[in-house]
């Protein structure tokens, strides 16, 4: 079955990424998302094809995510933060209703709120 990977990529360092969410970028084939986003990942993962839009182009954002699974693509759509907390989560799944025949997997990740304190130095 073709798969999506709904990558939570943390507050924006490399460092504060889940080791899932390195698991989820590495075993993909294409990174999608805003383009802010892969520029933070591109040192990382450079191997790897990358899609983008603009913002405020999130709903094309997730049907190219599911045209390239469609053409037998492992895919990550990478978010900033937690997918699920004003992630992409909720999109992809509503989007996905069209595309049944690919999974969806959410990679959680830390959320800026939750990382406030490492900042602050507490």
């Amino acid at each position: 079955m073709n798969k999506i990977y709904v990558v939570g990529m943390g507050p924006g360092k490399k460092e504060f990424m889940t080791f899932e969410a390195e698991n989820a970028l590495n075993n993909s084939d294409v990174i999608i998302g805003y383009t802010v986003y892969l520029d933070l990942l591109k040192s990382s993962f450079p191997d790897k094809e990358y899609l983008s839009t603009p913002m405020r182009r999130e709903e094309e954002r997730c049907r190219m995510c599911f045209e390239e699974a469609m053409k037998g693509k492992q895919v990550s759509m990478v978010c900033s933060g937690d997918a699920g907390v004003y992630g992409m989560a909720s999109l992809m799944y509503h989007i996905g209703k069209d595309y049944p025949q690919v999974e969806l997997e959410i990679v959680p990740g830390v959320t800026a709120a939750l990382s406030g304190a490492a900042v602050l130095g507490a």
